[in-house]
């Protein structure tokens, strides 16, 4: 019988290899590039404790009281991201239920109370009354204010972005490395979960130039 070995014994990547050791994207979310939403000056969200916060250099606006971990179980806070109405009622003609309203907007500003929709059985228009809820799966946005990223490239292959300069210096060493393992760590990881273009092994030199540019203008951002 074959002996497996265990990989989560060894403490570090061999030379010329990855090592991939579990630790989700949520490990570079304590400080992030942004750009503000209200004038689009380039600025940092900071993370500490259980709350975030950012405020503009350029505009002074701030927000405050962001969820620490971006899921909406810390707090409201306050969302300038996308968001996504929902709503549903029984039909005000035929009565046959349901009439479902959905829509999703760039922000929750102006905020909507009702949205139109047709009903499935006569055809004919309801007001729907809505709620609203964040979009957290907007991969260029910040997850606590939902804020535009501002590290982000489009390659020919794909989107690239980044929270810090520690994120894309992790995805600039994994672009680097000829080979690529992994520690028994579930899918849970963030190089499991990266795009599957990032993964090819005939991007490896365009994620690595990309990864660099923006490493850059990470480091001049104030």
């Amino acid at each position: 019988m074959a002996m497996q070995r265990n990989r989560s014994l060894r403490p570090g990547p061999l030379a010329g290899r990855h090592l991939d050791d579990g630790h989700g994207l949520w490990r570079y979310a304590d400080r992030i590039a942004v750009r503000c939403h209200r004038c689009d000056a380039p600025g940092w969200v900071v993370r500490q404790s259980r709350t975030a916060s950012f405020r503009c250099l350029s505009c002074s606006v701030a927000l405050g009281d962001g969820n620490a971990c971006g899921c909406g179980c810390c707090g409201t806070g306050t969302w300038v991201g996308p968001v996504r109405y929902s709503g549903q009622r029984p039909c005000g003609y035929c009565g046959h239920q349901w009439v479902r309203a959905q829509a999703r907007r760039a922000a929750a500003s102006p905020p909507l109370k009702t949205l139109s929709a047709d009903c499935a059985q006569c055809g004919r228009s309801s007001e729907v009354s809505v709620s609203v809820s964040p979009v957290r799966d907007a991969e260029s946005n910040d997850p606590y204010f939902g804020m535009p990223l501002l590290l982000v490239a489009r390659t020919r292959a794909g989107l690239l972005w980044g929270y810090n300069q520690a994120h894309l210096q992790a995805l600039h060493d994994y672009a680097d490395a000829p080979l690529r393992e992994r520690a028994g760590v579930s899918n849970g990881s963030m190089f499991s979960r990266l795009p599957q273009w990032m993964k090819l092994a005939r991007n490896r030199v365009l994620l690595q130039k990309a990864t660099a540019r923006l490493i850059a203008r990470a480091n001049a951002v104030r």
